[in-house]
């Protein structure tokens, strides 16, 4: 079987026994120069691509530190660093713990594309949104995506990100089955593509995905 997963350039391509897995990096993560001060209380990142981005470690080792999950949180141990991390990795999710635990100053760092569903949930505490990099897209690999989607020679599409599924969403038919790695890409192909039938990941993680497709092939 051919699945064709859809990430940001740099991302490690998931191996699979008896699956080809196609890699088209639609996105190269640019980092974007930042200031940050460490006043706050608390401070998350919501990607592996806002920790690689980051460069002050030794501003925030004395305060609370999220992250969206568990890939993430490895990213930052990587740097001594150890956070928190919802049972559902969204930003929303993300959002919501900060809450819980009870944070009143919250900076987290984000990509320049991230979407404005945190700041809506945070709008009762101080919160400031770092922009420390973004994703530029690859035109040129968008028309490959296109080809291998329009011409049907897959038979697994995963979709890893809301801003992936927005950029093929036009591209995508029903000769394949498609995954979803959570609820914010499900939100967005529901809103751009609503006749398209879909796998949501039970868990919103790449090996998430690789389980959905396993459980695919025992079928």
């Amino acid at each position: 079987m051919r699945v064709l997963y859809l990430r940001p350039e740099g991302s490690e391509v998931p191996q699979l026994d008896n699956v080809d897995v196609l890699n088209v990096p639609l996105f190269s993560p640019k980092c974007i120069d930042y200031s940050f001060k460490s006043e706050t209380e608390a401070v998350g990142f919501t990607s592996v691509n806002s920790v690689r981005c980051f460069k002050d470690f030794d501003k925030i080792s004395d305060l609370k530190v999220f992250s969206i999950g568990p890939v993430t949180a490895e990213e930052l141990l990587k740097h001594g660093i150890r956070s928190e991390y919802p049972s559902k990795y969204t930003s929303k999710d993300l959002a919501r713990l900060v809450l819980e635990r009870q944070v009143r100053h919250f900076t987290s760092f984000r990509s320049a594309k991230a979407s404005s569903e945190m700041k809506g949930i945070l709008n009762l505490i101080s919160y400031q949104e770092i922009f420390n990099y973004d994703l530029v897209l690859n035109e040129a690999k968008v028309q490959d995506a296109k080809k291998i989607l329009e011409e049907c020679s897959v038979q697994m599409v995963v979709l890893t990100s809301s801003l992936i599924a927005k950029t093929v969403a036009n591209f995508l038919r029903d000769c394949y089955k498609v995954i979803s790695i959570g609820p914010m890409t499900s939100t967005t192909l529901r809103s751009v593509k609503p006749e398209l039938s879909f796998i949501e990941s039970d868990i919103s993680t790449i090996e998430g995905t690789i389980q959905e497709i396993e459980k695919f092939l025992r079928r």
